[in-house]
């Protein structure tokens, strides 16, 4: 979708002089009151039972907590919140001076007349504007950018003769939801746009590094697992509801996984999902729903607590899709999908899990698969590529990228 031309200019934007500290945490830390309830707060964690979590587990459960409390930037900028969940420009489209903090993949984003006015009305004793900021009643908001893109826009023609917007961001995140992004200078741009693009690394390193541990740790205990994990030239198929993208609905389907070579068919290197309003073969002979012809990431997602990872059957496909609706027209399109097998009776989410993880990575040859699980940290297509050593939490510092 293209940006149009934008009739108003920020207000003020930043100046250079502004834009060289405005990535400074101690020029007006924001308030560490977070309410919002539909996601969770930053550095928020469940109570951790190591019990209840297998040793091979419990180094990678410490590194996510530890991802989701980090902070990789904060600071002011210009914010303009450019299109809604619809993709249509909101009716009090104007740009606002801010106070961003990224935190894990929580992007909390405070207006900054709110916070100066909290400082300016707060107690006489309060020895500076920013204690009187830690402490204030504002509250941000906040913008989940774990399924985000982002672009840099160097410069954003503006109408009526105005001069260009320079150093923007445009953040696409759920939906048709897109924010634009002004900085100061080039440098705090670059700046802000590692800052994002090094959470979002690590947040998916993590999850991967996540799924391996939890193959080393639950999946080696599993009835048959020698012969799950042997190659094979048959479909895997089972009942699944799938998401077609962050924030769409939930949607039952009957997932056929077709390996690579399937029917003897040597041209084929990877194989394909596909999914169906049905599980009937007959009916099956129409187009499906939906098909991934190619994956370049597939994990477990580590839930909300580490006391649901027995429970848990929620998988994520990052690859290439086919949607066969009136909208996409069935063009394909690089993007990502949720995926959870449905559980039977009698049988923990994990296995659910597992056993249509094992026929997915098999059939799009991801992590070393259908051979020998690939481990090894050096490589870069090794499911634990990077994975930092202890006692270090990070694969990477912002001035790496």
């Amino acid at each position: 979708m293209a940006l149009q031309s934008h009739t108003h200019r920020p207000a003020s934007t930043l100046s250079e002089s502004e834009s060289a500290t405005d990535g400074d945490p101690q020029s007006f830390p924001p308030s560490a009151d977070l309410a919002d309830d539909s996601v969770k707060k930053p550095g928020d964690h469940d109570p951790i039972d190591l019990k209840e979590i297998p040793p091979e587990l419990e180094a990678i459960v410490n590194l996510i907590n530890a991802q989701q409390s980090r902070c990789y930037y904060e600071g002011r900028f210009v914010f303009l919140k450019d299109l809604d969940a619809d993709g249509k420009p909101p009716s009090d489209r104007e740009w606002r001076h801010v106070y961003g903090q990224l935190v894990g993949t929580v992007f909390s984003i405070w207006e900054w007349g709110d916070l100066e006015h909290a400082a300016n009305v707060g107690p006489a004793s309060t020895p500076s504007a920013s204690a009187s900021a830690s402490n204030s009643p504002v509250k941000p908001t906040y913008i989940n950018v774990a399924d985000a893109s982002l672009r840099l826009i160097e410069s954003l023609p503006a109408s009526n003769g105005s001069p260009a917007i320079t150093n923007v961001i445009a953040l696409s995140t759920t939906f048709k939801n897109r924010f634009l992004l002004q900085f100061g200078s080039r440098s705090t741009m670059l700046l802000w746009s590692s800052a994002l693009r090094l959470a979002l690394f690590e947040s998916v390193s993590l999850q991967e590094a996540y799924t391996g541990a939890l193959l080393a740790g639950k999946g080696s205990k599993l009835n048959g697992i020698r012969l799950l994990l042997e190659e094979t030239k048959f479909k895997h198929q089972d009942w699944v509801v799938v998401r077609f993208g962050a924030g769409m609905p939930w949607t039952r389907c009957w997932a056929v996984i077709t390996p690579a070579g399937y029917k003897k068919k040597k041209k084929n290197k990877t194989g394909h999902i596909d999914f169906f309003e049905t599980k009937k073969a007959k009916q099956r002979k129409q187009q499906p729903l939906a098909t991934i012809c190619a994956a370049k990431a597939v994990y477990a997602v580590y839930p909300e607590s580490s006391l649901l990872i027995n429970n848990s059957t929620l998988l994520k496909i990052a690859g290439t899709i086919t949607v066969n609706d009136e909208a996409l027209m069935g063009a394909p399109r690089d993007g990502f999908i949720f995926v959870m097998p449905e559980l039977h009776p009698g049988v923990y989410g994990f296995e659910t899990l597992i056993r249509f993880l094992i026929p997915t990575l098999d059939s799009f040859a991801l992590y070393g698969r259908p051979q020998r699980f690939n481990a090894d940290k050096f490589d870069i297509r090794s499911i634990m590529f990077g994975l930092p050593d202890p006692p270090s939490t990070r694969y990477l510092d912002l001035a790496d990228v």
